[in-house]
């Protein structure tokens, strides 16, 4: 058995402000939870599963206090004992931690620029647009129904917090914002639509196509369906229109972040329109775990770490370089469905476009460090030793996982990953002892979420489904500073158990059970397999390099 010791973390642990009182509840939370699943009269149940739902909530009540502490140290974070602008981390911690949020604001200028239009030229009333919270609770209903009948006893505004990361003051405010966007731009039959919603149709069509287009939705929903309602457009084209009109919107608009030089106050521009970063962290942070913060936080600093050496080096691009080469390396993706955005946030895990291009320009940066260094007999040597990746190579692997996370909500537990850790511990001693083994164990194992149907058993899996399954990422090797996917893709000894591994969410115990090798032979000679090797080369070296540079940076 190999046995695997924690990665140093990169910031010392913070002050333990109220963590006794929330580690305390967060056990008796456990320990109801655990007590309702064997309860056998019925009210007894219900009556425990009301105080776990009690004691979450209070719980979150304490996280919601510990991220306003934490929030304060973004005041005084130094890196190689340059103090960093308040401003600046605030901002980029809105970017990583709400970065869905910042997107929805987006949106949200646009409902208020064409309400604005349609209001002062009198085609509307300003009435018209109120959206009330009887509307929105109506609007909710259904969902909160389906909820509840398929998870009982779960609190859905936790869940809520934990996929969405928002409160439920926040959750409710983005489906108002929905329902005033259809009000906005999908009033009534087609016929009705602003003229804004029909050219942003028509630019997502054929120009030729797009007047015919507009015309059959109009004829489709004239008359009265079978039950004497106005007809209705099916719910998935109305999506469909939904995504026109945003895309339309987006490429009239001057939208702009702070890769586009935004002065450290403001979040987001878009036309005339801005969003304070004070505002923009206040509104945020209520939906935040610790965790989310902490993680941000993180970021920041090994950005600027990253970000001092490019410079020192004499490498670090200037705005203008940034610009010109990112717009030259996103334009052959965005004329197609898997836009820059699509690739950055749905398969290399960053929190939003604004985080993957912040990091983009410090990769960029290092390619110019090792430019002479990128050339045939390297790349082809790199994809030698990674043909596994390049060709389609699969890995069998089996896992014993330890949740941070609850297994009711998904949240983020104070103290969860500690406790991961010592259950972890305490089953990898019984599997050096043999006192179990690892198929025993594994059966055993019930720390699985509900939707998860592999329970353990992953199966043969190609290196980037492997990430997934584990949770990570291009993203978070950085800040992990290693990958245990790609260790047991790669490196580990098949048949042997290793642990406790700490992976992103949870700890581990892990097994290699077999691997296929590459089915073809790469050839950097061929201008498409160049490409994707040069990218993975420079990105391996990158995240090779930053690791030492981390490793002697000064974090306070």
């Amino acid at each position: 058995m190999v046995k695997s010791g924690s990665t140093a973390k990169l910031f010392a642990p913070f002050p333990p402000i109220g963590i006794s009182i929330m580690y305390r509840a967060s056990v008796v939370v456990a320990a109801l939870a655990a007590a309702s699943a064997f309860a056998l009269p019925e009210l007894a149940a219900q009556n425990a599963q009301e105080q776990v739902k009690q004691l979450e909530q209070e719980v979150g009540k304490l996280n919601d206090q510990l991220v306003d502490e934490r929030s304060k140290l973004m005041r005084t974070i130094k890196v190689n004992g340059k103090q960093l602008d308040p401003l600046v981390v605030m901002r980029e911690c809105v970017y990583l931690a709400g970065g869905k949020l910042v997107e929805a604001k987006v949106a949200n200028f646009f409902i208020l620029e064409e309400i604005m239009k349609q209001v002062n030229t009198g085609q509307r009333k300003a009435e018209e647009f109120v959206v009330t919270e009887e509307e929105v609770m109506q609007n909710l209903a259904p969902m909160q129904k389906e909820f509840t009948t398929k998870n009982p006893g779960v609190d859905f505004w936790e869940v809520v917090r934990t996929q969405y990361g928002l409160s439920q003051e926040t959750f409710m405010e983005q489906r108002k914002e929905s329902i005033l966007f259809d009000r906005v731009f999908f009033p009534g039959s087609p016929k009705d639509w602003p003229e804004i919603t029909k050219e942003a149709i028509k630019a997502q069509t054929q120009s030729e196509q797009g007047p015919e287009f507009i015309s059959q939705l109009e004829k489709a929903t004239e008359g009265v369906d079978e039950d004497g309602n106005p007809k209705q457009l099916p719910e998935f084209w109305v999506n469909m229109m939904r995504q026109f009109v945003q895309k339309g919107l987006r490429s009239w608009s001057d939208i702009r972040y702070a890769s586009h030089g935004l002065p450290a106050e403001t979040v987001l521009r878009v036309n005339d329109l801005e969003w304070g970063t004070e505002e923009a962290f206040d509104f945020v942070k209520k939906g935040l775990f610790v965790h989310d913060l902490e993680r941000a936080m993180q970021e920041v600093a090994v950005r600027e770490a990253l970000r001092q050496e490019l410079v020192a080096k004499g490498v670090y691009i200037s705005d203008e370089e940034f610009t010109n080469r990112y717009d030259e390396y996103r334009e052959p993706y965005d004329s197609t469905p898997f836009t820059v955005e699509v690739i950055a946030t749905r398969f290399k895990g960053y929190p939003c476009l604004e985080a993957f291009r912040a990091r983009w320009r410090l990769i960029s940066s290092y390619s110019d460090l090792i430019k002479d260094e990128i050339n045939d007999e390297n790349l082809q040597a790199h994809a030698d030793k990674r043909a596994a990746f390049f060709a389609d190579g699969q890995c069998d692997i089996s896992i014993i996982p330890f949740q941070g996370r609850s297994q009711r909500t998904g949240a983020w537990t104070p103290g969860g990953m500690e406790e991961a850790k010592t259950r972890c511990d305490e089953v990898f001693a019984k599997l050096e002892s043999g006192e179990l083994t690892f198929d025993k164990a594994l059966e055993q194992h019930t720390e699985f979420f509900a939707n998860d149907e592999k329970r353990g058993v992953l199966g043969m899996l190609p290196l980037n489904q492997l990430r997934q399954q584990l949770r990570e990422n291009e993203f978070t090797q950085l800040l992990d500073g290693y990958s245990i996917a790609e260790h047991l893709f790669f490196e580990a000894e098949v048949g042997k158990t290793l642990g406790p591994i700490q992976g992103p969410e949870s700890w581990l115990i892990c097994r290699v059970n077999s691997r296929t090798p590459a089915r073809r032979k790469i050839s950097v000679k061929v201008e498409r397999e160049r490409e994707l090797v040069r990218e993975d080369y420079i990105t391996y070296r990158f995240l090779e390099w930053a690791n030492g540079v981390i490793a002697k940076a000064k974090f306070e």
